[in-house]
């Protein structure tokens, strides 16, 4: 199977052109300013801002399977309004797309969350990628949106770079105790949206680890839950 995965320069795409390929999988990925560390098959320059890009790779490239690791910070034009192009360009080809949104959605002001609970983002970031995830699914109804959390691994994720820089002293800032999140180790996280994909599966997924905790202490809290089982 061909699969394209967008945003395969970063640090979710890497882990998914890793698992991709070892499965056998003929992995194209795409890079919005450079090629990155993973090994795909190929490599392809993609702008989620242009339709005729997005319609000139899935016209070159043919894949059975669109992932969408691609993050566009706040950017509204990125994050929002791209991963819809580029779901429908893969309605116009017929392809299987998987989009990765965030938990960012949602405001906290609720104990759980579970994939029926409507977006209230209190940030731009997260009314971004809850317009994004609402716009896929009405171009392409076959779509998976798989929400998720903080992504962690190996210590190369931004979230564990700044902890040990502020632990190491070479950064200012402090830590805070308001923002819980479920932090989910990177190839647990991309061995969970292959499967997905493999099952066919459609509509919204919760794909999160299953401890909820702040950015200050791995403890067990009861503001916001959004906690799902790999």
């Amino acid at each position: 199977m061909t699969v394209l995965i967008v945003g395969g320069s970063g640090f979710l795409g890497t882990e998914l052109v890793r698992q991709a390929r070892a499965v056998g999988h003929t992995t194209v990925a795409t890079y919005a300013t450079k090629p990155g560390s993973a090994s795909p098959t190929a490599w392809r320059h993609l702008d989620l801002r242009d339709a005729g890009s997005l319609d000139a790779v899935l016209s070159e490239v043919r894949p059975q399977l669109v992932l969408n690791a691609s993050s566009g910070s706040a950017h509204w034009p990125t994050t929002a309004e791209g991963p819809i192009r580029l779901a429908m360009a893969a309605a116009k080809y017929g392809t299987r797309i998987v989009h990765v949104s965030s938990d960012a959605i949602f405001s906290g002001a609720h104990v759980h969350y579970d994939e029926s609970s409507l977006p209230d983002p209190l940030t731009a970031y997260g009314a971004a990628k809850a317009a994004a995830e609402t716009g896929v699914l009405a171009v392409h109804p076959k779509a998976t949106v798989a929400r998720t959390s903080l992504i962690i691994g190996h210590g190369r994720s931004v979230h564990e770079r700044i902890v040990h820089e502020l632990a190491d002293g070479i950064r200012d800032g402090v830590l805070f105790t308001d923002d819980i999140r479920c932090p989910v180790h990177v190839t647990d996280l991309a061995a969970a949206l292959l499967e997905l994909a493999a099952a066919d599966a459609t509509g919204i997924h919760h794909l999160a680890g299953p401890d909820a905790v702040s950015r200050h202490v791995p403890c067990q809290v009861h503001l916001f839950a959004f906690c799902g089982v790999l």
